[in-house]
């Protein structure tokens, strides 16, 4: 009893300390939502590109199209890091998704799967998707970014 308790102890109080410890990373949390003619989009990748070309982040959208942003090795929802970013989206359905490595390599023979786009595909590149660059700063209310796409 007496060792659960000291250990249950230890655990608080690295818990505290982590908690308020300063973002390690240096970033910020970043949402936003994404709609395709006025409609809400899940499952689509959002990346954030750096103008400076250091530190990528990238989230994916749910059911109700918002989505957090991630920077790699960070933990999950931790957001990007302050600066200037082009955004690219990309929802994508590849051909043979359900088949395993194996599978996929006997069926196509080393070559990609045919890849169908949900999404126009425009919005995947940076000089066509028609967004401005995004600027994240250090005041996560001013981190809120809203992507209307449309069909056409």
């Amino acid at each position: 009893m007496r060792f659960t308790l000291f250990i249950a102890s230890i655990v608080s109080v690295a818990l505290f300390i982590g908690c308020s410890q300063p973002n390690p990373f240096g970033t910020v949390y970043v949402e936003g939502f994404i709609t395709l003619d006025g409609q809400p989009v899940s499952d689509v990748d959002v990346t954030l590109n750096p103008r400076d070309g250091v530190h990528v982040a990238g989230g994916l959208s749910d059911a109700n199209g918002k989505f957090t942003v991630t920077t790699g090795g960070a933990p999950l929802g931790s957001g990007a890091q302050p600066g200037e970013y082009d955004v690219t989206l990309r929802k994508v359905h590849m051909e043979g998704s359900d088949l395993s490595m194996e599978e996929l390599a006997i069926r196509y023979g080393g070559r990609m799967p045919p890849v169908t786009h949900l999404i126009p595909a425009r919005y995947n590149e940076v000089r066509t998707s028609g967004f401005e660059p995004i600027t994240v700063t250090t005041d996560k209310r001013q981190n809120v970014f809203r992507f209307e796409l449309t069909s056409n």
